[in-house]
């Protein structure tokens, strides 16, 4: 451990906060981008899509059903890149191909938003899923670590990585390796997960005061359903309207 650091977790408490800092501020425009076309899609009746592998899946999932989240939310979870079974998940991640068979099951339809989370975007799988859901005429955001991406060679056939093939890309602002705090020669503390939840949760605010302010409707936003039974009912009607297209578990 490096002499001047007495305490990692206090360490990776303030590299966390470094990084927050960097990404509500210098991804400012591209966040409010991505919300406007988030709000645009959920206005006209779309529903937003979000795929990730690994332990991408894991910020992928934080939108699903969330209390203060857009009940219109399809997660696009493919069991073989479940973080569940991370060396499996690091394995199907590199296959080209792979993305073509999520694709033809996915419901995604033109002027809809999709997120592809990926914090390397060098493997196949989310480039080629990227590329495929703009040939279905949506639009693709990438949430993705634009120095660790550019740290390491593409996976993909074509060399292309994430942030080459999206419409909006919103950089983390995540260090190579994801890893912050210094422990001898290696490191720990993984920032990506966190940093991806807190700007899903941060584009859900912006989508929905959009769709209020910009729309004049009423955001289709879920509540804590640990509250009372009138939540219960609220999110029930909210999910009865889109449960032909997204999942109600």
């Amino acid at each position: 451990m490096n002499a001047d650091l007495a305490y990692a977790d206090l360490a990776y408490f303030a590299a966390l906060q470094e990084n927050l800092t960097a990404l509500a501020t210098a991804e400012r425009p591209a966040i409010e981008r991505a919300a406007r076309a988030v709000a645009d899609s959920v206005a006209a009746g779309g529903v937003v899509h979000y795929f990730g592998s690994g332990h991408s899946q894991l910020v992928a999932l934080e939108p699903l059903q969330r209390a203060g989240g857009l009940a219109p939310v399809n997660v696009i979870a493919d069991p073989a890149l479940s973080p569940v079974a991370p060396r499996h998940a690091g394995a199907a991640e590199r296959v080209s191909g792979y993305a073509a068979a999520i694709l033809r099951t996915a419901d995604i339809r033109a002027g809809e938003v999709v997120v592809v989370v990926s914090n390397s975007g060098i493997n196949a799988v989310p480039v080629e899923f990227a590329l495929g859901a703009r040939e279905l005429g949506a639009t693709v955001v990438a949430v993705t670590s634009r120095a660790h991406s550019l740290a390491a060679a593409s996976r993909h056939t074509g060399g292309q990585r994430l942030l080459d093939v999206a419409d909006i890309v919103i950089d983390t602002h995540g260090p190579p390796g994801d890893t912050v705090v210094p422990l001898g020669d290696l490191a720990v503390g993984a920032l990506s997960t966190v940093l991806g939840a807190a700007l899903v949760n941060a584009l859900t605010c912006r989508a929905a005061q959009l769709i209020a302010e910009h729309h004049g409707q009423e955001p289709p936003l879920i509540v804590s359903q640990n509250t009372d039974a009138d939540a219960e009912r609220r999110n029930g009607e909210l999910l009865e309207r889109v449960k032909d297209r997204c999942p109600r578990g």
